[in-house]
């Protein structure tokens, strides 16, 4: 009755689901159940369409880019439990973590069913190929999945039953040591890069490239790790080198490349371009489909039919790390001045004032606003936003600039800087050839750092990217992120009304303020998140020590 009722679940998400993709355009037949749905290629490639879209919502909707993003000083957000990741005040009780966590559970147990019950319940008439890809995009899929409860939260359960559902408290599980996970992880993306295509014939599907490519980032993970405890997590140099090899063949091999304009990638025309490894597939249509980050980050309602990111915007460290001759800079956040032909188009654009009295737009503490993924509203997105939360522009995981700064940060490995050719070729393709900086002649683990930083501001991995140095050098890292300045922000100074009266690149009419009633200091003990309180209700082995993952596959 379980598995039924399961299979009728998975019916009525992909009744539902939608992408820009076609191939998440589907339409299974009702009343099917473990026992007969699998009779040919088109059914299980339409049950394998569940892994790419709706399932990731309660992770991407506001846990993503909370904790990759909020809670490493880059957004700035200080308003109820969101903001609590902000001053990092947030405990085990908050609902953000909770639906996290339960998201990333809910993609793992849509991953198992696949790699349980396709081979078991799938009919002769399907073959063994077919097969073999639906259990390859589950296991990487799962695998990313993986990724993310590993680097937050250090510990957790391995869940492989297909029955079985950790976040509904369906089973009670030890955690599992990170040593195990990285393991587990490692042999579910090896699966999946064995078996998955080079290309599907849909794009938007997990391919070879894409398991290269987070099994490039789990051995960097691991050597980073491993350069401060080898006796639990081996050979550094040894992952460093996988790591290498990995991002080689998919910059040689995979025919991607990236997009020379880097704000096609946050766009829906941009969905699937060639330097998109792998991402959430989105579309408007209802609540659940589309990219919420459209609606979360947009600052008023000139710019967007849906807006809650008034209070929302680069903090004051990100906006100096970014040079005024980066080309990015102005698809990652608005400041003073800027222009934007492709938002209000129906108003000729629109042109960014901290504070534009005429159209009651809320100023910024931060003098600026963020622009990555807002697209605008459904007039100016041939309707490819809607009312629900659900604008089309798909959410980057991998991107091909970051194999490129992972293949400089492997051959980095355990050293203090670099000059390797091929290392500064790829390096300086993506901060010199695209951004437009003084291009590199060598590198140490913080320039690569600080490019990343700018390459992927708002796209939830700066926590991630941290993580990596903090488990090179902790006094360093947390030094990094205790220097952020949280506590800062602009006030407008007597005698001014607005920003109206600024040059576009001059704040003088502010002061720098110090809120001295904030004290941030993140420690040795927050780098990894609390279980949350529900989770460790419904399972009270989750508050016994971790131990190692013996079940194989």
């Amino acid at each position: 009755m379980k598995k039924n009722i399961k299979y009728i679940c998975m019916v009525a998400m992909l009744l539902s689901v939608s992408s820009c993709s076609s191939f998440l355009d589907v339409t299974p037949e009702d009343s099917r159940t473990a026992d007969n749905y699998y009779n040919s290629e088109t059914d299980v490639r339409n049950n394998t369409a569940s892994l790419y879209g709706r399932v990731w919502w309660s992770w991407q909707e506001h846990a993503m880019w909370e904790f990759g993003d909020i809670m490493s000083g880059e957004l700035y957000y200080t308003y109820d439990q969101e903001g609590q990741f902000y001053y990092m005040s947030f405990n085990s009780g908050n609902s953000y973590l909770d639906s996290g966590w339960k998201g990333l559970y809910r993609v793992i147990s849509f991953a198992n069913s696949v790699i349980s019950d396709v081979p078991s319940k799938s009919s002769s008439s399907v073959s063994q190929s077919v097969i073999t890809q639906a259990v390859a995009e589950a296991r990487f899929i799962r695998g990313v999945a993986y990724y993310y409860l590993t680097e937050y939260w250090g510990e957790v359960p391995i869940v492989t039953n297909s029955s079985d559902n950790i976040s509904n408290g369906d089973l009670d599980l030890n955690k599992n040591n990170r040593k195990s996970l990285y393991k587990f992880i490692i042999s579910d993306f090896t699966y999946a890069m064995n078996n998955l295509p080079s290309e599907d014939s849909q794009a938007g599907r997990a391919t070879k490239w894409a398991a290269e490519g987070m099994l490039a980032k789990v051995y960097l993970t691991r050597a980073s790790a491993a350069m401060g405890d080898a006796a639990t997590y081996g050979d550094a140099s040894s992952d460093f080198t996988k790591a290498k090899d990995l991002c080689s063949d998919v910059i040689t091999n995979s025919g991607h490349t990236l997009d020379s304009d880097y704000a096609n990638n946050f766009t829906v025309d941009g969905n699937n371009n060639s330097e998109s490894l792998f991402a959430i597939q989105c579309k408007s249509g209802a609540y659940e489909l589309g990219n919420s980050r459209n609606c979360n980050f947009a600052r008023s309602s000139t710019i967007a039919d849906q807006c809650w990111g008034a209070g929302k915007g680069p903090t004051i460290s990100l906006e100096k790390a970014f040079s005024s001759s980066d080309n990015r800079r102005k698809w990652t956040y608005m400041k003073q001045g800027d222009y934007y032909s492709m938002l209000d188009k129906s108003d000729g654009g629109y042109t960014y004032n901290n504070l534009k009295t005429a159209n009651s737009e809320t100023p910024s503490d931060m003098l600026a606003h963020i622009k990555k993924y807002v697209i605008g509203k459904a007039s100016d997105c041939n309707n490819n936003v809607g009312t629900n939360q659900d604008a089309g522009n798909n959410v980057h995981i991998l991107r091909l600039s970051d194999v490129y700064l992972m293949y400089a940060e492997a051959v980095l490995g355990t050293s203090s800087s670099t000059t390797d050719a091929t290392a500064l070729k790829y390096f300086n393709a993506v901060h010199h050839d695209r951004a437009g900086l003084t291009a590199a002649t060598s590198l140490s683990f913080t320039d690569i750092l600080a490019e990343r930083r700018l390459e992927f501001a708002f796209e939830g991995m700066r926590w991630l990217d941290i993580k990596r140095y903090y488990y090179r050098d902790k006094t360093d890292a947390l030094t990094l992120l205790n220097g952020t300045g949280r506590n800062l922000y602009y006030k407008l100074k007597t005698g001014y009304n607005s920003a109206l009266e600024d040059d576009a690149n001059d704040n003088s009419h502010y002061d720098l303020v110090s809120n001295t009633n904030i004290q941030v200091v993140i420690s040795d003990s927050q780098m990894f998140l609390p279980i949350p309180s529900e989770a460790l209700t419904s399972d009270a082995l989750l508050g016994d020590a971790a131990v190692d993952y013996t079940t194989t596959e």
